[in-house]
């Protein structure tokens, strides 16, 4: 069937209660504001789960679509060209921070919980949950010996152009005037790269 998507605001993350909840599972969704929704299964789920709400998880490649990158970072050309050792220094943190957190879900969990300062993030079991169950995830995995095990960050061309393809045969990327674009207009090898990351 057809793919439709909806902003953000459409599933609820416009209301306060929502982001005070820092979920559409346990606010909109369970009150009926929508059927499905997509959510991250290392924080809503795992917010579900220690609630006892019941979920019927749907796993995107049974439906056929690929998955992109989630979270991404986003830089402008401009400052990748003019400010180059700022952004492998911010990288670089970053590579610290993922690898702490891999290795110290507890701690991490208690960061997150006092320089967060969210009510989303008031639960510090849930937090250790949530740092326990996407912990494994920070780092790319491989067998032992492969360059890219451990790492952090490294992103594949493969998976750009799966993701890409998906977007314009389900006529997703649209102009202003609601037309899709045509494929060509999209280069998937532009849309990344791993150059600034640290060495693994």
């Amino acid at each position: 069937g057809d793919v439709k998507f909806h902003s953000l605001d459409f599933h609820g993350y416009s209301d306060l209660e929502t982001m005070n909840e820092g979920s559409v599972v346990s606010t909109f969704l369970s009150n009926g504001g929508s059927d499905s929704t997509w959510i991250f299964s290392h924080w809503e789920a795992v917010k579900a789960e220690r609630s006892k709400q019941k979920l019927n998880l749907m796993h995107l490649e049974d439906y056929g679509i690929p998955y992109g990158y989630s979270p991404v970072l986003l830089a402008s050309e401009q400052t990748l060209e003019k400010q180059p050792d700022m952004v492998r220094r911010v990288l670089a943190a970053l590579d610290q921070g993922y690898r702490f957190c891999a290795e110290n879900p507890y701690a991490a969990a208690e960061i997150l919980q006092s320089e967060g300062k969210h009510p989303s993030l008031s639960d510090l079991q849930f937090l250790e949950a949530s740092q326990l169950s996407i912990g494994s995830k920070y780092l790319l995995e491989g067998d032992v010996g492969d360059e890219d095990e451990g790492v952090w960050g490294r992103m594949d061309l493969e998976r750009w152009t799966n993701w890409v393809d998906f977007l314009f045969d389900h006529e997703i990327v649209l102009d202003r005037q609601g037309v899709p674009l045509p494929r060509i207009s999209v280069n998937a090898k532009n849309l990344f790269t791993n150059e600034f990351l640290p060495e693994p």
